[in-house]
Order: C-alpha cells, then sequence, then structure tokens
C-alpha cells in the first residue's frame, strides 16, 4: 500500500482462464437518441453504468460492472482503452467488450488478441497484473460496451461507485446495487447525493447528470461529483478477521497486521544505540536515525501477501535496504524503539488530491500510503520514509493538512497532520540591481523559499547545473536574460528552506527616452494570475489557494550618475478577503529601495465572492506593471 511519485495501490490477484460470454444486448445505442442537454460540456456519455457488488461473506464478493460509453471526440482520452486490475486478492472471472458506430450497429466483438496484459511497473515487486481491452477507433461518435466480473477473496474494501466518473462525463442511466448476508452489516456514506435520491435496499438509481465546466479557484475538498462509499464493519483478509465500525477497531486490526514485524537484529539494535549515544534529546535521535534510513535504503514497491497492505519485517528491509512505504515506515518505527523513542505507524491518504478524503464519522479503509509519526511533549513529529532527500518532520504538500490514522497497541487514532499556510509559505527575495543609462542591468538576488514553497527550489538544488538553468530560463517572467551564475543551498529541519542564489543580465531593463528612464518597479515577482470571468452563474466557493503563502521583495537598485526619481511614487496598499498586498519606494543615497509583499491566505468565501478574486488579482497585476520614471539631472 503505497503512493509515491505516482505509485498507486494495488489490490489484486491471480488470473484465470477468461471467459468470453455470448451476451447480446438488444439496447439502442443509436448517437442520435441521446438528449441534446447531455451533449453540452460532455466528451463522452454514459449510457449504461451498472455495478453490482454481491458479498458472499465477510471475505468473499462478486463484484459485475456492465458500462456502455458513447465516445464523442478526441478530448476522450482514455476511455477506449478501460483497465481492470487482478491478482493476490481478486480474480477476473469474466470479460465481454463490444463497439459499435454511430447508428449503434455493432461492429466488433473483442477477442482474447484484444486483450493486453501487464504488470503496472517492473520496478514493482508484486502479484498485480493488469487486462486492457484495446478497442478499435472509429470515426467519432462512436459507442464500446464492456462487462467485467471480478471474484474478490479478500474484503477489507468495498467499491466507491461515482455515477459520474468527471465533469466532462454526462450520464444516461447508472446504478448501484449492494448484495448483504443477513448476518453482515454495511455502512455508507453518500456524497452530494440529491436529498430526493431513496435507498431502496441499498440500491440507487441516477439518470441525466450532465455535464459541466469546471470552476477555477474552487476549493479541491469540495467536489460536485456524487459518491457512494460503502464500507464493512466485519471483515476477512486472507485469514485475518476485523472490524471497523469505529476507527479504534480499525486501527486494532492493523496492529495486529504488523505484530512481531519490527523486530531488528541485536548487530541493527546495537548499532542505532551508537549512533545517537551523544545525542542529549528525543529530536537529536530521530533526525540521526531519519538520515541513517534515508541514506542507506531506498523505496521499491513491495505489493505481496494480505492483499499489499502488511508491511515487511524490519530485518528484511533491514538486510537487502530497499522497502515500499509500508517497510520502510515499520523499519523507522522499529530503529527509533530501539533507541527509546516511542514512535509510531501511521497509514493515511496521500496525493494532492486526497486532502479531504477521510471521514471521521466513517471509518474505512481507503487508504493509499504509510509514514510514521513520533508524539511529542508538545506536538507530533511526522516522517515521510520514502525520500532520500526530505527533511526530518516535514510533509510536504503530499501528505499535509489531512487525516491519518496512528496505529497503537490500544488501537487507532484519528488525527490530523500539520498544515502549512501563508506564515510559513513563503518566498522572500533581496535583490540588487546595478542600472546603467543605457538601461541594461545587472541582477543579483538571493531568494529564500520556505515550507510548501521550496518543494520546486529543493528538487532543482538536486539536479545538474544545466538542467536547472534550462528551467529558469524557462520560467523566468522577463523577456530577454542571461543567467551568469546560479547556486542552490537546501536548509533542512521540520519547516525546510531552499536558498537560491542568482546572477542575471538583462539588456533594456529599462526604455530610454530622452534623458529619461522608465524603469519596471517589479523585475523578479510580476503578477500574471488573472481568474477568468464566468460565462454562467458560479456554483463553487472560492479559494485563492489551497494553502495560502506569501512572498516579500526587498529591491536595492543602483542609479546611474546624475539620475533621480522624477516625482514621486505613492505607496500602494491592497486588501481583500483574500490577502493584502503593499508596495512602496523610495529613494536613498541614490539607490531606489522597493519593497513588495503579497500574502495569499487560504479561507474559503462564497461562490458570489469570485468577483472580488478578480478585482484583487486585477489590482496585484496592475500594481505589479508600475513604472518609476528616472531623469538626468
Amino acid at each position: 500500500m503505497c503512493l509515491k511519485h505516482n505509485y498507486y495501490l494495488i489490490l489484486l490477484s491471480c488470473f484465470p482462464a477468461l471467459l468470453f460470454a455470448q451476451i447480446d444486448y438488444k439496447r439502442d445505442y443509436n448517437v442520435a437518441n441521446i438528449p441534446l442537454d447531455l451533449l453540452k460540456n460532455a466528451n463522452v456519455v454514459v449510457r449504461e453504468y451498472d455495478l453490482k457488488f454481491a458479498v458472499k461473506n465477510k471475505g468473499e464478493a462478486l463484484e459485475t460492472e456492465h458500462k456502455v460509453i458513447t465516445i464523442l471526440n478526441d478530448k476522450a482520452e482514455g476511455y477506449d482503452e478501460p483497465v481492470f486490475g487482478y491478482g493476490g486478492i481478486s480474480e477476473l472471472d469474466d470479460i465481454e467488450a463490444v463497439i459499435y458506430d454511430a447508428e449503434g450497429k455493432q461492429v466488433k466483438k473483442m477477442k482474447r488478441k484484444d486483450i493486453e496484459d501487464f504488470k503496472p511497473y517492473e520496478q514493482y515487486v508484486n502479484d498485480g497484473r493488469y487486462k486492457k481491452i484495446k478497442f478499435p477507433r472509429l470515426t467519432y461518435p462512436y459507442t464500446i460496451e464492456y462487462t467485467v466480473k471480478t471474484k474478490h477473496n479478500g474484503l477489507m474494501h468495498y467499491p466507491v461507485f461515482l455515477p459520474q466518473g468527471s465533469p466532462s462525463e454526462a450520464v444516461q442511466n447508472a446504478t448501484f446495487s449492494l448484495e448483504m448476508p443477513t448476518d453482515l452489516k454495511v455502512r455508507v456514506k453518500k456524497i452530494n447525493i440529491p436529498n430526493d435520491l431513496k435507498d431502496n435496499d441499498l440500491h440507487w438509481n441516477f439518470s441525466n447528470i450532465k455535464a459541466f465546466k469546471t470552476e477555477g479557484f474552487a476549493p479541491a475538498s469540495q467536489s460536485n461529483l456524487a459518491k457512494i462509499l460503502p464500507a464493512p464493519t466485519d471483515f476477512k483478509l486472507e485469514g485475518y478477521e476485523g472490524n471497523m465500525n469505529t476507527w479504534n477497531d480499525y486501527g486494532a486490526f492493523l496492529y495486529k497486521l504488523n505484530q512481531d514485524r519490527n523486530k531488528l537484529s541485536p548487530a541493527t539494535i546495537e548499532k542505532v544505540k551508537n549512533l545517537v549515544v551523544d545525542c542529549k534529546d528525543d529530536y537529536c535521535k530521530i533526525e540521526k536515525i531519519y538520515a541513517l534510513m534515508q541514506n542507506s535504503t531506498r523505496y521499491f514497491y513491495v505489493g505481496l501477501g494480505i492483499g499489499g497492505w502488511q508491511p515487511a519485517p524490519a530485518t528484511e528491509v533491514d538486510n537487502f535496504k530497499y522497502g515500499d512505504c509500508k517497510g520502510l515506515s515499520n523499519y523507522m518505527v522499529a530503529m527509533l524503539n530501539a533507541v527509546g523513542v516511542p514512535a509510531r505507524y501511521v497509514i493515511i491518504r496521500a496525493g494532492d488530491d486526497n486532502v479531504e478524503s477521510q471521514y471521521p464519522d466513517f471509518p474505512n479503509a481507503y487508504f493509499n500510503h504509510a509514514i510514521a509519526c513520533v508524539p511529542m511533549a508538545k506536538d507530533t513529529l511526522w516522517l515521510e520514509c520514502t525520500s532520500q532527500t526530505e527533511s526530518c518532520g516535514f510533509l510536504s504538500d503530499f501528505t499535509d493538512s489531512r487525516n491519518a490514522l496512528i496505529v497503537t497497541p490500544e488501537g487507532g487514532k484519528l488525527v490530523k497532520t500539520p498544515k502549512y499556510n501563508e506564515n510559513i509559505n513563503s518566498t522572500i527575495k533581496k535583490a540588487t540591481i546595478q542600472l546603467l543609462e543605457n538601461g541594461n542591468a545587472t541582477i543579483e538576488t538571493e531568494n529564500t523559499y520556505s515550507g510548501i514553497q521550496q518543494n520546486t527550489p529543493s528538487q532543482l538544488a538536486e539536479i545538474n547545473a544545466d538542467l536547472r538553468q534550462k528551467y529558469l530560463y524557462k520560467v523566468l517572467n522577463i523577456s530577454n536574460f542571461e543567467i551568469k551564475s546560479l547556486d542552490f543551498e537546501r536548509k533542512k529541519g521540520r519547516l525546510p528552506a531552499t536558498l537560491m542564489k542568482l546572477k542575471l543580465e538583462i539588456p533594456n531593463l529599462a526604455s530610454v527616452s530622452g534623458k529619461r528612464l522608465f524603469l519596471p518597479i517589479n523585475t523578479l515577482s510580476k503578477w500574471n494570475t488573472i481568474p477568468p470571468t464566468m460565462d454562467s452563474i458560479r456554483k463553487s466557493p472560492v479559494q485563492a489557494d489551497a494553502r495560502g503563502f506569501s512572498e516579500i521583495d526587498e529591491v536595492s537598485i543602483a542609479l546611474p550618475e546624475g539620475y533621480k526619481n522624477e516625482g514621486q511614487f505613492a505607496p500602494i496598499i491592497i486588501q481583500s478577503l483574500f490577502g493584502s498586498y503593499t508596495l512602496s519606494a523610495s529613494v536613498e543615497n541614490n539607490k531606489l529601495l522597493i519593497n513588495r509583499k503579497l500574502v495569499v491566505n487560504n479561507t474559503i468565501q462564497t461562490k458570489e465572492k469570485y468577483s472580488a478574486l478578480i478585482d484583487f488579482y486585477k489590482a496585484i497585476a496592475k500594481a505589479d506593471k508600475s513604472k518609476i520614471v528616472l531623469i538626468k539631472i
């Protein structure tokens, strides 16, 4: 169970011979019969989507998915090659697939040779594989149909039902059915489900769902897509029985799953104790052991056994020097416990789009990553164990500000990871500019990036000089310049920072007109993000930034001999619900001093405030285009 650098959780099993059923559906799939209002904003129309999940007992179920999709244009990438996983705890029992032309006439029934079988990544060690149906591409529009049956031989997850998979999908009909034995209970979390949609014996029916345009600056946590999330109470996974009626119950199951897998050899215990012998506090011990793990192990996904949920024993990770998120986190916990630091194993749903994917009132198993933590006197120290370069105690945007389940001997405890906001995510630029009479300039700047703002600079610090320069030539918002020198320095810690030292030569930074120089007041931090105006009534709340950030610029410009500022630059102050902006300029000892500060917060405002966001960003962009007029005395 890991998701790091696009490594996804595979909960799969052995694959028997496929049975190609001879079902002949008699429905009319002529594209002309799609209601016109379902074509608006749509790249595909889901004609039929029927998902049935029949639970036999705590550990066995049969899942049947039947789907008919009309593909309207070339923007529907990937729909004509649906992929299905198997292996470990699941087996594909039956596949049927058919393709139709625009009039709904059958063109081809897919055969074995049209199904590609493959492993997801060569760097994985697991028993999972994929099957991909490779439909031929016809002239748009055309329709595909498939039915897939999957036997589950271990149940900790029930399938999540999304009647509408994305905003660009329109849906004619979609149904979801759960069949439960009388002695088992199922719990259901419904999200964005209309109030008038009734539960009819665990059967839900949706119809005529329109596609829609996504709205910019909407909170990622507030998707408009409907979702039904079912979860078991009692379950069985490869001989292990568990209960997730509460988070404490589910944590107790995971503790049992991991029990006796965090033992280390006497030699390794002695090694880590010697490593921290001079440490006077726990944080020193944690830093040294975290560095040891980073320098001596590497990430490698291992998805064998217990559906990919049980970590490899710490002794194996220690011997082989690699592991996945589970194995590395368990290994880290084992080493810390060996030196008297009470660390804990943690599971979490990682990824930038998963910030609000766990619900305190609904215990479930939809996690995809493991980390470690150390509860301390005043707070908790969090450890990302799959990175060889991340700072000790810093989670980044991969796992920050979301619910995580700490696994303890007493059970599970759902807690929130740290939130990095505009007070932490900062960029501070201290620049000196030597301006010549012909308008050319040399700029030297030291930029300090902190918190989430240091994500990209810290990655640049780890690559070679040529790639760094290529990146900056691409992203710097300056029309013409030459990089003369470029250096990076990482400053690790619980709140890490990266220092970038940059020297540029810029021809014609200032425009020359007679005795005057027209100098842009902002060269290094020009704001160019302006939200588009809405062509319809907005539906979503408004958020300027998911986390918030701040920018502080302190610029000193040495003026050419004999030049002075013509007139006074009036300070600019902008206040908004979404943040603030200030800009000022003054002359001291033939130097033009410019101070700029931008703060963008992460507050969520009502949809009616979208125009205020537009006004805020327009005002910032206008202010950043200001010019200073210098005149020769």
